[in-house]
């Protein structure tokens, strides 16, 4: 509680390691094929949708780490959070949201960020790939295409389960010290669903 409260005033900076994993999300949720080739709406929306998408991610790989280290888990996960919305902050100043305004963006667009979070790792825990897919495609459907008509969710939620892995070989320490790097996706190939 002091941290964060000593971080808002600017007297502590948040963790290196939480700037640099978030700085891989927005690498990653900020590629040309989310919205080209996936239809995220490139939106304001959009590319929160896409960027949290990420972090959610990461923050279930977070939960992956030894639980001997939860005191560094729980700092990282906070700090990670703190990064990201300050970032947003910035972001939606920049397109003029006014002091006013700003604390009814913020606000629910943490609470969607939270709903996320959870619902991946949900559909992530399924007991099998079919059902992965299907509860993925799921909470896509109703967050990340919730105003696209006739959404097709299949590419996005492939993408997140390869990311899913590429961060489950991550090592732990990694992990903890923000050193991550996405691989570009691979194009899908004749058969392969689309």
């Amino acid at each position: 509680m002091l941290k964060a409260l000593l971080k808002k005033i600017g007297l502590v900076r948040s963790d290196q390691a939480a700037r640099a994993l978030y700085a891989a999300a927005v690498r990653e949720g900020r590629r040309e094929t989310h919205f080209d080739d996936w239809r995220v709406p490139d939106t304001v929306d959009g590319r929160f949708d896409s960027i949290s998408l990420v972090v959610a991610l990461i923050n279930r790989r977070i939960g992956l780490v030894n639980p001997g280290r939860r005191q560094q888990l729980q700092d990282l996960a906070q700090d990670l959070f703190d990064v990201m919305f300050a970032d947003m902050d910035v972001n939606l100043r920049l397109l003029g949201v006014s002091d006013e305004a700003m604390k009814h963006r913020i606000k629910p667009m943490a609470a969607a960020h939270m709903g996320r979070v959870k619902a991946y790792a949900d559909a992530l825990a399924e007991s099998d790939e079919a059902h992965i897919i299907q509860a993925l495609c799921a909470a896509l459907a109703r967050n990340v295409y919730r105003e696209v008509e006739n959404p097709e969710p299949l590419p996005l939620a492939l993408r997140m389960m390869d990311l899913a892995r590429q961060l489950e070989a991550c090592s732990d320490d990694d992990i903890l010290a923000g050193r991550i790097t996405f691989a570009d996706p691979q194009p899908l190939k004749e058969g392969d669903p689309s």
